[in-house]
């Protein structure tokens, strides 16, 4: 691994610092009557807080050291246009739908997490945004620095609307409902025949993601006995674009069963239970396709 460069990464650090420390700060005591301000901070709940972004941020830079980093830096900042879905793009998009969607679970997660520590609702939200949108965007300007990689203005957006995407679910509830943004993953095969470890964030063609309309969202379903189980899932994956591969990107169709409900009413019936909490945002995130019945498209 060649030297780190901190001198060029500084103004990186910096800006994801500053999302850290603007996030962490966000722990001030609710106003009182007459919307006056809190008049003090909850020094404890501030510094776990501070060690619960510290930790995560840190962990995705210590895994980008590990994994796309190894090749060093160099001091100029590099853009490269990436492209979307085509069959001449690196991934045939999947890299873009993980930037989506691991920038909107870990929003939504991370609003979950910051409200178990004692954070009210829109200040957990606010920091599971910041915490996740920063994080992921400082990976990418990082890469914009480094020797193998460039910054992709694809991936940027791609953050920002699964930020977006976060903060529409969170405060839509109806909306949250009828959709549910999903991923599965199953290691790929190798053109040798040879099965992938379990590298779940690089190995593309290992992913299918998946969007999930929920027969519970719509009313007229919800009240049918075995109906409102059902989800309309369709899904993407693309296969093959890494070398020695053959392209080739796939669309499904799928009527599936709503595992995440069939559990909440059927197994993990205590409403405050922390099993059915740890049930519902498992199969909020992550589709299992043996549930479900799919058609299959090629191109």
């Amino acid at each position: 691994m060649k030297p780190f460069a901190p001198k060029t990464l500084l103004p990186v650090l910096s800006l994801v610092s500053a999302l850290a420390a603007s996030a962490a700060g966000a722990t001030q005591v609710p106003a009182g009557e007459g919307g006056a301000a809190p008049a003090s901070h909850d020094p404890a709940l501030a510094r776990r807080t501070a060690w619960v972004i510290g930790g995560g941020v840190g962990a995705v830079y210590l895994y980008g050291l590990t994994s796309w980093w190894g090749e060093g830096f160099e001091p100029d900042f590099k853009v490269k246009r990436e492209g979307w879905f085509g069959p001449d793009s690196d991934h045939g998009g999947q890299d873009k739908l993980g930037h989506f969607m691991f920038t909107y679970a870990g929003a939504r997660l991370g609003k979950w997490g910051f409200e178990a520590l004692g954070h009210t609702p829109d200040t957990a939200l606010k920091l599971g945004v910041l915490t996740s949108w920063g994080a992921l965007t400082g990976v990418e300007l990082i890469d914009g620095f480094a020797r193998k990689w460039s910054f992709s203005p694809e991936d940027f957006l791609m953050n920002t609307l699964g930020a977006g995407a976060a903060i529409f679910q969170e405060r839509s509830p109806g909306f949250d409902r009828l959709v549910d943004f999903r991923f599965n993953y199953w290691p790929s095969t190798l053109p040798d025949g040879a099965r992938r470890g379990w590298e779940p964030i690089s190995d593309y063609s290992g992913q299918t993601y998946y969007l999930a309309l929920k027969a519970e969202g719509v009313p007229l379903l919800e009240r049918a006995a075995l109906l409102r189980y059902l989800e309309l899932s369709l899904g993407y994956g693309a296969r093959g674009f890494e070398a020695g591969g053959e392209p080739v990107r796939s669309t499904y169709v799928g009527v599936s069963l709503n595992v995440g409900k069939l559990m909440r009413e059927n197994v993990f019936t205590a409403p405050d239970s922390r099993a059915r909490r740890v049930s519902d945002n498992l199969f909020e995130y992550v589709q299992f396709q043996p549930a479900a019945a799919w058609n299959e498209r090629r191109f």
